[in-house]
């Protein structure tokens, strides 16, 4: 009878320590994935340095309220030069105001105000204005931040409003991107950051004309991002989830069917602090990350199912979606996954 082999009492102990490393690492790792607010690799990478932005010169779309308002006291934090734009000038004026950079607030930000769905003509102005500013210092960061969100079912959703969401959330971004990209080309610098969506991963039942420009803005900009890959031109595709904007109880203005209608902030206790979504943000372009995911539980979950397990996200998203398409209509939670799977 054959001797039976023995395994050397080191061999047993390395390998049970190799094992009980691999099931600490992985524990940590899921118990980091269980708290995340957004993907494992931005938090791998931590914040930013802190001198990562002074005297850069970051040009913010959508400036005048919102995440916009918040991203430009952020980077005012850090010592960058802004370029504060939308539509309405007095209150770009008021977010300026409250940068609390006293008298050095004119050295340091820029109000530009401009229509993103006017004319090609007016944004290549808008683009030669923001290149010119600062002794012609040229633009660092061009964060496209403009945008407006929807609560409608598709069926509903009205021609006017499809044409207005897709032009201020895809085609407006996509022409200033035009418009700009010569004098970043020429200069060879600068770094384009896109605050796109959960929604253009994954599907948003409730959403879909917004989910549908997300979805495009991500394909136009990381096809960008592979086309001047070979120059120091770079682009940032950041996905968030919902942001919130004050209380639960506090209205938001979004398009529903017909138009722009008001609604309480659904969702509120799923939503990200703005602040902490702007640090994301920054953290994001600083690193040169490609593509950032910044959501919490629910969204940040579903969209690793999504990508990973496909088959199961479409079971999961039919399952809620129409119950969630019908919440989000009415101004409730459309993130409560144990409302919406029963």
């Amino acid at each position: 009878m054959a001797a039976v082999p023995t395994v050397p009492a080191w061999l047993g102990t390395a390998s049970f320590a190799v094992l009980g490393a691999a099931l600490g690492f992985l524990a940590y790792k899921l118990i980091r994935l269980a708290l995340a607010d957004a993907d494992l690799h931005l938090l791998g990478l931590g914040k930013h340095r802190a001198k990562a932005f002074e005297g850069k010169v970051v040009w913010i779309t959508g400036a005048s309220q919102g995440l916009g308002a918040v991203l430009a006291k952020y980077f005012a934090g850090f010592g960058a030069k802004l370029i504060l734009s939308s539509r309405d000038a007095a209150k770009l004026q008021r977010v300026k105001d409250s940068l609390g950079l006293g008298a050095a607030a004119d050295d340091r930000v820029t109000i530009l105000p401009f229509d993103l769905l006017a004319d090609y003509s007016e944004l290549e102005k808008a683009a030669a204005a923001a290149d010119a500013a600062f002794g012609g210092a040229g633009v660092d960061y061009l964060i496209h931040n403009a945008g407006a969100s929807q609560h409608a079912l598709a069926s509903e959703t009205s021609a006017q409003v499809t044409d207005e969401l897709m032009a201020l959330n895809a085609v407006g971004p996509i022409k200033l991107t035009r418009a700009m990209l010569p004098y970043m080309l020429r200069r060879d610098r600068g770094r384009i950051v896109v605050v796109g969506s959960m929604s253009s991963k994954l599907p948003s039942p409730g959403q879909a004309v917004y989910a549908a420009a997300k979805m495009a803005l991500y394909g136009y900009f990381s096809t960008l991002a592979t086309e001047v890959s070979d120059t120091g031109v770079s682009v940032t595709i950041c996905c968030p989830g919902p942001v919130a904007t004050g209380s639960e109880e506090t209205p938001r203005v979004v398009y529903g069917a017909n138009g722009r209608i008001v609604q309480n902030n659904t969702g509120a206790s799923n939503r990200l602090d703005p602040a902490r979504a702007a640090q994301l943000i920054a953290s994001a372009a600083a690193h040169g990350v490609d593509e950032a995911w910044i959501a919490k539980h629910p969204v940040l979950a579903v969209g690793y199912i999504w990508q990973l397990l496909p088959a199961l996200g479409w079971r999961l998203l039919k399952k809620v979606g129409p119950k969630r398409a019908r919440a989000i209509k009415e101004g409730r939670n459309g993130y409560d996954v144990s409302k919406l799977m029963k």
